[in-house]
């Protein structure tokens, strides 16, 4: 698919490193984000080249902590600080940013075009917005977008195995926060919209998720099944179950690992396909964090 926007390629070439994989999430109507990570090791890399401008914005979550830097906005110097890891910053397209890496830095960067912004206030029936209110040059200490980064780290590592249901639900969910959180209106204490799924509807979902456990199913595929658009739905599997949709899918991987880890000798490896992991360290990784201990100590535990 052509890129037509601050994501992947172009942020590579931005940035001039050697890779920068990245995910389009197309489970907004008429729209999508797009994820990208960029990893610089050296230092005083020189200007970043320059993003065409439009409109849209890059939330920038930092993953290594970058003690100097230059930002120019619209060919103007901003002031800039010190941004520890997990700092987030908020960048216009339109102001056309362009930056001095004097530190090396690690960072996941979220794509938003204004299309995006419309889809997310259209469904939680919010005021539109056309900017953030946020300082780029300082950023701000935002723990939600940083977990959701470090979390979509494994799929950066192998994303032609990435879980798709993965990647669009921490797409969607860093879009909404961030909006929520620095849109340019004011929201205090406005309740989230969502609906209360009834038994049937979290039937067919759960359906469709058991029938799929590999993730080759979209949170797109899924809200269409619902009739409710993927930020509604995100709200109202929650609100129902108490629990996340990838939360549910995670649970029942973890219940196919453990049949087929006391039903057959098979490897880790196999047992990680099966189950629907992108590979064995992740299975490790996720068996390890839901049950306390590795796959191999509880399929032998004596």
């Amino acid at each position: 698919m052509a890129e037509d926007g601050a994501y992947g390629e172009r942020l590579r070439e931005t940035f001039g490193v050697d890779a920068a994989p990245a995910f389009v999430a197309r489970t907004l109507k008429k729209a999508h984000i797009a994820v990208t990570e960029i990893r610089c090791d050296g230092t005083n890399t020189g200007l970043s080249a320059p993003i065409p401008a439009e409109h849209a914005f890059l939330v920038i979550v930092q993953l290594r902590s970058v003690p100097r830097h230059d930002m120019w906005l619209n060919g103007k110097q901003i002031d800039t600080m010190y941004l520890p890891a997990g700092t987030t910053n908020i960048y216009d397209l339109r102001s056309t940013p362009v930056a001095n890496s004097i530190s090396s830095f690690h960072h996941v960067s979220f794509y938003l075009p204004h299309p995006a912004l419309n889809a997310i206030v259209e469904v939680e029936e919010i005021p539109p917005i056309d900017e953030f209110e946020h300082d780029p040059g300082r950023g701000v200490i935002d723990n939600v977008l940083h977990n959701l980064a470090v979390g979509l780290l494994p799929s950066f590592r192998d994303p032609a195995r990435a879980n798709r249901l993965f990647v669009d639900h921490m797409a969607v969910a860093a879009t909404a926060h961030a909006v929520k959180s620095y849109g340019n209106w004011a929201r205090k204490g406005q309740a989230d919209k969502c609906f209360s799924l009834s038994p049937e509807q979290i039937a067919r979902l759960e359906e469709m998720l058991a029938d799929k456990i590999d993730g080759d199913v979209g949170l797109a595929d899924l809200a269409n099944e619902s009739g409710m658009s993927a930020l509604q739905l995100i709200g109202s599997y929650q609100e129902t179950t108490g629990k996340s949709v990838y939360e549910w899918l995670s649970g029942l991987r973890i219940k196919r690992a453990k049949d087929l880890l006391l039903r057959e000798e098979r490897g880790l490896e196999d047992i990680a396909r099966l189950a629907g992991y992108s590979g064995v360290g992740h299975f490790v990784a996720e068996f390890t964090r839901h049950v306390g201990i590795d796959p191999e100590r509880w399929r032998r535990p004596f």
